[in-house]
Order: structure tokens, then C-alpha cells, then sequence
């Protein structure tokens, strides 16, 4: 028993003397000799986790998404042996989102997206996978969304919706100025510019910013770079707009859609007392327009939505200096045809389309879009000289005859496009500013 206990420790021993011996001699390790990461890319890229080609002073992944690329441990000129690196800061400004702004987005998603293109829901779910690749997109998707979300809660989100916005604009005329944009890029910047179109008409203050964002629209959307018709917006094209709305008119009752005659000849009549006050083209072809889109709406309602097409797309015709002539609140002339453009566009405008996915109450935020018409015409007409007061007296008769009560299904749509005598205006009533 002994010897087989001393031959067990020797054995023992004998592992152990080898155990460290193999400690004490043991090598390190040879370093593998195969991929190593990269520790030199952009911050951008390693935030999105994707290879960066180190291109310099902007990688190509960079400028293609309109990223700010910064390269964090690049040494300085001229300091080979200099043992230390020194980075650049970080960015004093990261893109940093809250809970409010996933609201945002969600609410945007379902319930605040514009209702542009017709039967648009899908497109625009398309187009907030595209907002991760342009902060624009996502900044005017956010901003929308409050806007609407504004109208609707009694939380005040007007801050962060006006955030948002400036966020949207500042990066989206950085994105407009560089060279070489793809059809994708357009894309992006095309369905920003209609957020901001449509979130303007949220604002009591935004019908210079409103009519601005529609000019902008029709700028971008008109580059020669542009093919809308192979972007998700290609149904926003005239054609297929005009096709869409005469389906809707055929599946629909046919007098909802046919705009009274009393309204249309009031219209018409209020347009004509305009002309011996305007003497720029642009003004005297809005005029022409205006007229007879009022009048096809009671004769021909698939005609006026092909000339209402056309409504805007003089804005993107004039110059520069043109527009800014067009739109100055001194301009009595101009403001005028503004607040009759208004009008028109409100009756014309449909209280929704068949295929919209929102809510009931998704619904009323945007009706209230078209209530923020008549907001902007009285803020036009408060600030007319008193001379200019007859040229408003029809419009302000109208506006004030509508009754808002969203609580009421009938209270938007119905009362414009009717031929059995329910719209009545007021006969008789002067100009009066104190109503408003």
C-alpha cells in the first residue's frame, strides 16, 4: 500500500514539476494574422456600423446620405512622432430623440401624414423607411406629426413641432445645395417639402411660409434629375391624380360633387371686381384661372380638379423677385388674389377620400387644416386699408356662413358641393371686421 501511495505521488509530482515547468517557459501567443478592424472610419460610419471608405475631407457613404462626416482620431500635420493622438470633440449638437418624438412619429404615421397623394397611406409608410437616410425626412415627419398631434390633445407640443421644423428646413436646404442629387434624393426631399407644406397650414402664422413650401414643391419636383413616376410618389403625378379623383367622382352621388351655382357666380363675381386693381401678369392670370375652375365645379367637376392641378403651379413659374413681389403683405393687389386662391381652395378641397386609413379623430385634425383657411383670409382682410374692405365683402360673407363644428360629419364637406339648396348665404350683410 505504501509503494503504490509513493509511486501515485511521485506521479503527482512529477505532473506538477512539469506543470511548472510549462508556466515558466510558455510563449506568448502569436497574434492572428487575419482581418483586424478598423479603427480609422468616420464617426457616422461607425455609428451605422458599416465600412467606411476613409475618403477625406467626406466619405462616400457620407455625402451619398448627406451624413456630417467627421473623422474622430485624425493627428495633426506635421506631427509624425508625436505619441499622442489628439482627437476631435464630439458634435456639441447629437441627434437625440425622446419619448415625445416617438409619439410624433407614430402619430404621424397613422394619423397625421398628408393626405397627398390620394390614398397616400402606403406611400408614406414607404417614405418613413427612407427617413432614417435623411434627417430632413424625419425632422418634417416629427414636426408634422406635433403639429397635428397639437390640434387634437391639449398638451402643447407647438415648441417641439416648430423644433422640428427648423430642423427639417436647415438640413433640407444643406441637402438642395449639393451637386449631383439622385432621383432618391429628390424623393426625400420632395416628401419633406410636402411635410412642411402641410404643416404650415397647421400655423396661424404660416400663409407666407404655406405658399412658399408649395412654390418649393413644385421647384423640386420639376428638376431635370426628377422622374416622380419612378419614386413612390409617381401617383402623385397629374395624370394619375386626375384619374384617382374621376374614380372618385364616378363611385360617388353624383350632386355631392357638382359645387352650388349661387357660390360659383358669387365667386365668379368677386374674382371680376379684382381687375382693375391688378397689373402684373401673374395676378391677371390667376384671375382667368380662378374663374373658371369656380365655374366647371358647377358644370363639370372632373374638368375644374384638372384645372385645379394647375392652381399653384404659377408660383413655381415666377422669378424670384416675381414671388416676393406676390406674396408682400403691402401688395393690396396680390393679397387679394391670395385670399380668393384661398377660398377656392377650400371648397374644392374634399373632407376625405375613400382608402384613408386614420382615425375618426385623425380626421378632424385635418379638417382643421381647411379651418386655418379662414384664419388666414381674415388675417388678410384685418390688414387691408379700409378702401380695399368692398374687394373681401363676398369672401368674408362666405367664411362667416360656414358653420365649424367638427363634431358634426356634415359641417366640412358637405355644405360646398351641394345642388339641393341647403347653402344659403346671408343676403344683405356689409363688411363688418368686428366679426372677426
Amino acid at each position: 500500500m505504501q509503494s503504490s501511495e509513493s509511486a501515485a505521488s511521485a506521479q503527482l509530482g512529477s505532473l506538477a514539476d512539469s506543470d511548472t515547468s510549462t508556466v515558466v517557459t510558455k510563449r506568448r501567443p502569436i497574434p492572428r494574422k487575419g482581418h483586424t478592424k478598423s479603427r480609422a472610419g468616420c464617426s457616422s460610419c461607425k455609428r451605422r456600423r458599416v465600412k467606411c471608405d476613409l475618403t477625406t475631407p467626406e466619405c462616400g457613404a457620407c455625402e451619398r446620405l448627406g451624413l456630417e462626416c467627421e473623422y474622430l482620431n485624425k493627428t495633426r500635420h506635421g506631427s509624425q512622432n508625436s505619441a499622442v493622438v489628439i482627437s476631435q470633440p464630439l458634435r456639441t449638437d447629437p441627434v437625440m430623440f425622446d419619448y415625445n418624438d416617438l409619439n410624433f412619429f407614430r402619430h404621424f404615421l397613422f394619423e397625421a401624414y398628408p393626405p397627398l397623394p390620394i390614398d397616400g397611406f402606403t406611400v408614406w409608410q414607404m417614405a418613413s423607411q427612407r427617413s432614417h437616410s435623411y434627417d430632413f425626412l424625419l425632422h418634417s415627419m416629427l414636426g408634422l406629426g406635433a403639429s397635428h398631434l397639437s390640434l387634437l390633445t391639449p398638451h402643447g407640443y407647438e415648441k417641439a413641432a416648430l423644433k422640428h421644423r427648423v430642423l427639417a428646413i436647415s438640413a433640407l436646404n444643406k441637402h438642395l445645395a449639393k451637386p449631383g442629387l439622385t432621383n432618391q434624393d429628390a424623393e426625400a426631399a420632395f416628401g419633406a417639402m410636402l411635410n412642411l407644406t402641410f404643416q404650415s397650414a397647421y400655423m396661424n402664422d404660416g400663409l407666407i411660409d404655406f405658399l412658399t413650401m408649395v412654390r418649393g414643391c413644385w421647384l423640386v419636383g420639376t428638376q431635370p434629375y426628377v422622374d416622380l413616376d419612378h419614386t413612390i410618389f409617381k401617383t402623385f403625378g397629374r395624370v394619375s391624380y386626375l384619374e384617382r379623383v374621376k374614380a372618385l367622382i364616378q363611385d360617388g352621388h353624383e350632386t355631392n360633387h357638382y359645387l352650388d351655382k349661387v357660390i360659383a357666380e358669387g365667386f365668379c363675381q368677386s374674382v371680376q371686381k379684382l381687375g382693375p386693381l391688378c397689373h402684373s401678369v401673374a395676378e391677371l392670370k390667376y384671375l382667368a384661372h380662378m374663374q373658371r375652375i369656380a365655374t366647371l365645379a358647377s358644370t363639370n367637376p372632373a374638368e375644374s380638379y384638372h384645372e385645379l392641378t394647375f392652381l399653384y403651379d404659377g408660383l413655381g413659374n415666377l422669378s424670384s423677385n416675381d414671388f416676393a413681389s406676390f406674396i408682400d403683405p403691402t401688395n393690396h393687389a396680390s393679397q387679394l388674389v391670395i385670399l380668393h386662391m384661398l377660398v377656392l381652395e377650400f371648397v374644392m378641397s374634399r373632407k376625405s377620400v375613400e382608402g384613408d386609413m386614420r382615425s375618426a379623430l385623425g380626421k378632424k385634425g385635418y379638417h382643421c387644416r381647411k379651418a386655418m383657411s379662414k384664419v388666414w383670409v381674415q388675417q388678410i382682410l384685418r390688414k387691408l386699408p379700409v378702401e380695399y374692405y368692398e374687394y373681401g365683402e363676398w369672401p368674408l360673407r362666405f367664411i362667416n356662413s360656414l358653420n365649424y363644428s367638427f363634431d358634426d360629419e356634415d359641417q366640412v364637406w358637405k355644405p360646398f358641393f351641394l345642388s339641393n339648396g341647403r347653402t344659403v348665404l346671408p343676403a344683405g350683410e356689409t363688411l363688418s371686421l368686428a366679426v372677426i
